[in-house]
């Protein structure tokens, strides 16, 4: 009696997780539609080779094993000694979607990456690589390898009993490793196999847009961006104020720091290590400002002080230099295994390949990459060159999804440098316009007019700007109370408001002014972004006297 489909033990709804059990019932759902699909299509209809993108991308999901991995060094050296001229091949023939190198560690991947070389070259028909995937599925898989090597014909529930894990399941990695050795060991797949092909395609692409999902970047909001880089100015204004030391500013950070550098040292390396794996070092500031943005964006209710800001951008730093590592690592690895150059690396290059001559050379022709198509048929199929071509096509798509994952990567990145560039590029336009009218207000003060305002021309300046909508920040109450008589449809706030700061108060005003003299570095802080938000006209006041700040008012408004 063949296997049945779905082999559940009694006590397997017991053990495993609502999520694992949700993953089976999907699992299940596609399958019946897969099976319903294949029921009901014409016995007569030419059935064209399955895709085996899905086949190729769970058979090396899991074919490294703990054992070969302590002897790949042997196993690449000896590949890469028999296979070296034509790696270039195999890794433009067959290209496998993955995002191991955010997921796994650099050396894993690595052979991971060697591995589905080998597995490229062998469906190429390369000697050596048939011999040497076939040797070691039969080495490092030896179970699965002798119960496979019994068949010479195989069907769909015999690949499910192969495939059974532990717990009653099935496992979608050694499902792909019997689909993709069966061409090597010259078993032929029974007509119903196409089924397993379309699963695991299916299953693949839920997969990838799973790893891309958990491999996105955390974005940060532009504003909030802006936000932390006011906050963190102001700690170091405050702290700087004070007269402390900048070492002393940043104690809590440079402790961290000097730890850091103390393991380095630990391991051998140098202190500064660290800073050399990062790619694009920050001055402290904006270390500090990325930290803080992402602490608010992954708890925007939450408060921080500055030494845990400070505590936390060195584990960001180390965070940082250890993503540009392996990013770097799976560059270099990636050129060395085939990888094509980036035809943008080429534009400014000094280097020309085609300027290097040399005596009694000469060009090795250079062997047009092959396709291959699956060994599975039934009855008559389609004409060669049909068959070929939909082969062809095939490789052409998975080359452009690999290239589109690239590309997205590389976008994703590019945007999150881009939106930090433009949150800076924003603050210090606000800040250069807050610059110029500290500029007029300093210029003003130096040559101010003692000269009494005359009280005929006094009233006047009163009557012109008593309807502006004007909001004054700051400033000693009694000050404030004075104004406030003189024009009672004027908006005043206190210095200690910032601890409520609602910007809409400050909307449709026609200017906003700051008393210089009176006022917190918080509360200006906390009102400016506010201003800069909502782009309102401002200025400042720095004078006591009444009738001069009415004549800058009138000066700055109606004159």
């Amino acid at each position: 009696m063949p296997t049945p489909l779905f082999p559940f033990s009694n006590d397997y709804f017991e053990e495993v997780s609502e999520q694992e059990l949700q993953k089976h019932f999907e699992a299940k759902k596609d399958l019946a539609g897969i099976m319903m699909e294949y029921f009901g299509q014409n016995e007569n209809e030419k059935i064209v080779a399955p895709d085996t993108a899905g086949v190729d991308y769970y058979f090396l999901e899991d074919f490294l094993t703990a054992n070969m991995e302590i002897d790949f060094a042997l196993i690449e050296q000896d590949f890469l000694k028999n296979c070296k001229d034509r790696l270039h091949e195999f890794n433009e023939v067959c290209k496998f979607s993955s995002l191991s190198f955010r997921t796994r560690k650099p050396s894993y991947s690595t052979h991971k990456k060697i591995v589905a070389l080998i597995y490229s070259g062998a469906k190429l028909g390369d000697s050596y690589c048939v011999e040497l995937i076939k040797y070691l599925y039969k080495t490092y898989h030896k179970p699965e390898y002798n119960k496979l090597k019994k068949f010479r014909k195989i069907s769909t529930a015999e690949i499910f009993g192969l495939s059974e894990d532990e717990r009653g399941g099935y496992d979608y990695s050694a499902m792909g490793r019997i689909l993709g050795m069966c061409p090597f060991m010259y078993i032929e797949y029974n007509n119903d196999c196409s089924i397993l092909f379309k699963l695991l395609l299916k299953r693949r692409d839920d997969w990838i847009r799973y790893d891309e999902e958990l491999c996105e970047y955390q974005t940060v909001d532009s504003d909030l961006y802006a936000e932390c880089k006011t906050q963190i100015d102001v700690w170091f204004d405050e702290e700087e104020k004070a007269g402390a030391h900048y070492d002393r500013v940043h104690e809590a950070f440079y402790d961290i720091n000097d730890f850091t550098s103390t393991c380095l040292r630990g391991r051998g390396f140098s202190e500064d290590y660290l800073y050399h794996c990062i790619d694009l070092v920050f001055e402290l500031k904006h270390q500090m400002t990325r930290t803080l943005a992402l602490l608010k964006t992954e708890h925007p209710n939450k408060e921080f002080t500055f030494e845990q800001v400070q505590k936390l951008t060195n584990i960001h730093n180390l965070v940082e230099g250890l993503a540009d590592v392996s990013d770097s690592y799976e560059t270099e690895i990636s050129y060395l295994l085939g990888e094509e150059v980036d035809p943008l690396d080429y534009e400014y290059a000094q280097f020309n390949p085609n300027d290097i001559t040399s005596k009694n050379t000469s060009k090795k022709e250079v062997k047009k990459a092959m396709t291959t198509v699956a060994p599975v048929s039934n009855g008559a199929i389609g004409e060669e060159d049909y068959i070929n071509e939909i082969a062809e096509l095939r490789a052409k798509l998975h080359e452009k999804e690999q290239e589109n994952m690239y590309l997205r990567d590389q976008y994703r990145s590019a945007k999150r440098s881009s939106d930090e560039a433009n949150s800076l590029l924003k603050k210090y336009e606000e800040e250069r316009d807050e610059l110029i009218s500290l500029r007029e207000f300093a210029y003003n003060l130096e040559h101010e007019e003692d000269a009494p305002v005359e009280e005929d021309t006094l009233s006047e300046m009163k009557k012109l700007i008593a309807e502006k909508k004007i909001v004054i920040i700051g400033g000693h109450i009694n000050w404030q109370n004075k104004l406030k008589e003189l024009f009672p449809n004027w908006k005043f706030i206190s210095v200690n408001a910032y601890k409520t700061v609602d910007g809409a108060m400050l909307e449709n005003k026609d200017k906003v002014y700051f008393y210089t003299d009176y006022i917190s570095h918080v509360s200006y802080y906390k009102f400016i972004a506010a201003v800069r938000e909502r782009k309102i006209p401002f200025g400042y006041i720095g004078t006591y006297n009444i009738d001069k700040a009415l004549r800058q008012i009138y000066q700055d408004l109606i004159k």
